[in-house]
């Protein structure tokens, strides 16, 4: 529903206009100008959207005001848990993680989540490891994505280790070539 699009984080203006002076001790301590930290904490704390319409995104609240209270950019909202059960359901159906990005639904398989399908999506998407990106009205599709680089490093990064034979310490220098 677009008009609670809002409801679940924060948006650039309530950013703007309720944190300000939270962002000008990041950026202090970060070594940064105030518009660099702006850009820094938008590549990793935003990009979250709920519905079909062209509306801006929401930053994750958890992880943004983490950011704030420890005067670091880091991956917050991953340490809240790690997503072995959905390692576990993409190996137990072959699932191709070169589509990740890439992929394009229907509403239905989004809404849905049924435990003997063989489609893990609608649970990666329901978790939060991927947002809605783009919307075709004419095919009723609904492309996805990472929502920020926060969710894509630290999804990645749990998840190579279970793909390769690229363990934790050498997955950071992977994740940069992905």
């Amino acid at each position: 529903i677009p008009q609670y699009y809002d409801i679940c984080g924060i948006t650039e203006n309530e950013l703007r206009d309720n944190f300000s002076i939270e962002v000008v001790e990041l950026a202090a301590n970060l070594g940064k100008t105030v518009d660099e930290t702006y850009a820094e904490l938008r590549d990793n704390y935003d990009g979250y959207h709920f519905c079909q319409e062209n509306l801006p995104g929401v930053y994750n609240p958890f992880s943004l005001l983490n950011a704030f209270s420890s005067l670091r950019i880091d991956q917050y909202w991953f340490e809240t848990g790690t997503p072995t059960y959905l390692v576990e359901l993409l190996k137990l159906h072959q699932y191709n993680l070169s589509r990740l990005e890439k992929e394009e639904v229907v509403s239905d398989v989004l809404n849905s989540i049924d435990i003997t399908s063989t489609n893990p999506l609608p649970v990666i998407y329901q978790s939060g490891y991927l947002t809605i990106k783009g919307y075709d009205g004419e095919f009723g599709l609904y492309r996805l994505g990472f929502p920020n680089k926060e969710v894509k490093q630290g999804f990645i990064r749990f998840l190579i280790p279970s793909y390769t034979n690229v363990d934790e310490v050498g997955s950071g220098f992977e994740i940069s070539r992905f």
